[in-house]
């Protein structure tokens, strides 16, 4: 129980510290929903959320896309469609007004859920769905702050050597069940794959950045997860 606690407020500290003048759905006060799928044909599954976005609209969205795996999938067909709040209060009262179970059989033919989450940014975050490699980790309490803040130097550092369309996220999950519990969700997004590649390229040819990489990976416990997905977004609220 103690543990729980420490974990609780490093997390509230954490959200404080770093909640002013960011890019989120609100600051740093905002909130993501994700609804984890398998997809046996994803192009017409996407196209059919873009042919009608009602739906993100009934929940509250103020802005909704997908994100497909590209590598690493654990599964076919794996992806998931993401929704944007301006609060976890509004994410919370979005998911209870939508339950995928209830969809049309026209659109269960389309995917099988896996799991829903909410998501708690926990550093600043600018909404540009690109090419993003995902990382889920785990990091103890006491060596979040410092993690979180190496992360946000790492961002200015990469993007300070000439990849300003670089950005990091870093997000908590709330209700994400066995599936998130006791790890953190990393977003390193650039626009598309061959600026993202470049990043990796100047780390190896030895960035001068590479040591702010070396010391936030030192932090970390476990990388349990590694994956690249295409993001995009296509509905931005109303």
């Amino acid at each position: 129980m103690h543990k729980l606690i420490l974990l609780l407020l490093t997390v509230t500290f954490s959200l404080f510290t770093f909640s002013a003048g960011h890019e989120t759905p609100s600051g740093n006060e905002g909130a993501f929903t994700t609804l984890m799928l398998a997809a046996p044909n994803v192009d017409r599954y996407v196209d059919f959320l873009k042919a009608d976005t009602s739906s993100f609209k009934t929940i509250g969205s103020t802005g909704s896309g997908v994100c497909v795996t590209n590598s690493g999938n654990e599964y076919p067909g794996q992806m998931m469609v993401w929704s944007a709040f301006p609060s976890v209060e509004a994410a919370f009262v979005g998911s209870s007004q939508y339950d995928p179970s209830k969809a049309p059989s026209s659109l269960q033919r389309l995917r099988e859920v896996k799991y829903g989450v909410t998501w708690i940014p926990l550093k600043s975050f600018r909404l540009e769905p690109g090419y993003e490699r995902v990382q889920r980790v785990k990091i103890s309490s006491a060596n979040l702050p410092a993690f979180i803040e190496v992360l946000s130097k790492l961002e200015k550092a990469v993007q300070g050597a000439g990849h300003e369309n670089f950005f990091n996220g870093m997000f908590s999950s709330i209700g994400g069940g066995t599936h998130e519990a006791g790890m953190y969700m990393i977003r390193s997004i650039t626009p598309d794959a061959a600026q993202h590649g470049a990043v990796i390229d100047d780390y190896v040819s030895g960035a001068s950045w590479g040591s702010i990489y070396l010391e936030g990976s030192a932090l970390i416990d476990e990388v349990v997860s590694d994956n690249i997905e295409i993001c995009e977004q296509f509905y931005y609220g109303e």
